[in-house]
């Protein structure tokens, strides 16, 4: 069943003017200005070239550390899959590392390359190479053995089985984690600018918090909200449109 298309925009609506509220009242701490300021900083600041700037700057971190990081992340989880060998010397090494914080590894990056670009590629990248090594892994080790072994039957080649049983089964899992790898990337590059002081989304955050500009702080969180969520809307219409002969695709909608 298609989602009633007004319900997010109620609730979006409702919690914007319960804000202006609390805001008008005094309710809220004088750090948080009410939308209505907000709205007007960033109608104000909108076209300047800085903000557009730092917003091309994180975009270019998140955008290198993604393909990076799904890549590897693909690449290594579909070997694990494959390779017994491989998934029994690399789990202990996954299992380790996965729930460390990517932040923790920030004032070694910054004492090794200083505040530039590449730390930020750097950590985003392993942020976003765990859901995808991850849903990688699964997509590929819930190919079912009977179908495999018909196909061998069948006289498919390793190749063929690839391309004609594995990655049709292994794909929703992909776009899976390409979406949350996605977003995770971004939420960690944002990160990193603000507190290694990289130019981008993060750093333009930082100064305007640090010098008591609430307006243009909460605008920049404002921007980096819309940005996440646009991102992720391209994804889920790529996976639409990749899936369209997925079943839960064809009846998501319908």
């Amino acid at each position: 069943m298609r989602p009633a298309p007004l319900l997010p925009v109620l609730t979006t609506a409702a919690l914007l003017a319960s804000w202006e509220a609390l805001s008008g009242t005094g309710t809220l701490p004088p750090g948080i200005p009410p939308v209505s300021a907000v709205a007007a900083w960033l109608w104000a600041n909108i076209g300047t070239a800085d903000l557009w700037a730092a917003v091309a700057q994180t975009l270019a971190h998140w955008a290198l550390a993604l393909v990076v990081g799904v890549t590897v992340g693909a690449l290594v989880g579909a070997t694990m899959a494959s390779v017994p060998v491989v998934h029994e010397l690399l789990l202990g090494i996954v299992e380790f590392f996965r729930p460390i914080p990517v932040v923790v590894y920030l004032p070694l990056m910054l004492l090794l390359f200083g505040a530039r670009p590449v730390v930020v590629v750097v950590l985003a990248a392993v942020a976003a190479l765990w859901p995808m090594l991850l849903q990688t892994l699964h997509g590929v080790r819930d190919v079912d053995p009977v179908t495999t072994d018909t196909a061998r039957v069948f006289g498919l080649t390793t190749p063929q089985r690839l391309v004609w049983v594995t990655a049709p089964n292994m794909l929703p899992y992909f776009f899976t984690g390409l979406r949350i790898a996605s977003t995770v990337t971004l939420l960690v590059a944002i990160a990193i600018e603000l507190i290694g002081a990289v130019p981008g989304l993060g750093n333009t955050l930082a100064t305007y918090a640090g010098n008591g500009l609430y307006d243009a702080t909460y605008g920049v969180i404002v921007i980096a909200g819309l940005l996440g969520v646009g991102l992720n809307a391209v994804f889920e219409r790529l996976e639409r449109r990749a899936l369209r002969w997925h079943p839960t695709h064809r009846t998501q909608y319908s």
